[in-house]
């Protein structure tokens, strides 16, 4: 599993690493160390996929400040709803590294929309008091994985504004945890729908 960063590497080896050893299927991240531009990302994957061990690769990489290389990106119509945006790049980025052992996954929007698959757990982080409030209002009108990729208003970011000494490596990893894989997937369907796809490769492996 290719992830974007240090967070992304703790979130699959503290929650997604346990579920999917239950059944029977055994993840390994490799952390990218951040998003460069898509020719590292490539050079990453393609090199992951020469393991004849491994039975599928997969990412696990933010739409929100994708590369601009990336394919398709820039010929992307700007109104394009957003799970159709997403959908057609994962198709793309298919197609460009034309493996079949290959599952491309882009989280909408970035990590941060899992946490607003149910905010009251923001009370995890120490001293926010009464502004679980104002994460409640973000998300009052619209599913976790619509909060939108602006830079003023991406998950990150409204965060951040609402509790400035946010820290994505420990606090991000603290509300995941408390709030679980069961009710990120209820609420964030592409999501879900890729926890889903890795789950039936044990099923193609028999």
């Amino acid at each position: 599993m290719l992830v974007e960063g240090d967070t992304e590497e703790r979130f699959a080896k503290e929650l997604l690493k346990p579920h999917f050893e239950q059944k029977g299927i055994f993840i390994i991240p490799r952390n990218l160390k951040g998003v460069g531009n898509y020719k590292a990302i490539h050079h990453e994957i393609k090199i992951l996929l020469k393991d004849s061990n491994a039975i599928s690769v997969t990412t696990m990489l933010d739409l929100y400040r994708i590369p601009s290389d990336f394919p398709g990106f820039k010929d992307l119509q700007k109104d394009l709803h957003f799970r159709k945006k997403v959908e057609k790049l994962e198709i793309l980025f298919a197609e460009d590294i034309d493996n079949s052992k290959f599952l491309p996954y882009l989280q909408l929007h970035e990590f941060e929309a899992l946490l607003f698959s149910d905010v009251s757990h923001f009370k995890k982080i120490p001293n926010i008091g009464n502004k679980i409030s104002e994460f409640e209002k973000i998300i009052s009108s619209k599913e976790p994985e619509e909060i939108n990729d602006l830079p003023n208003t991406s998950p990150a970011n409204r965060i951040k504004k609402i509790f400035s000494f946010y820290d994505k490596k420990l606090h991000g990893i603290i509300i995941a945890k408390s709030i679980g894989l069961d009710k990120m997937r209820e609420k964030c369907p592409h999501f879900h729908s890729w926890i889903e796809s890795i789950e039936s490769l044990t099923s193609q492996k028999l």
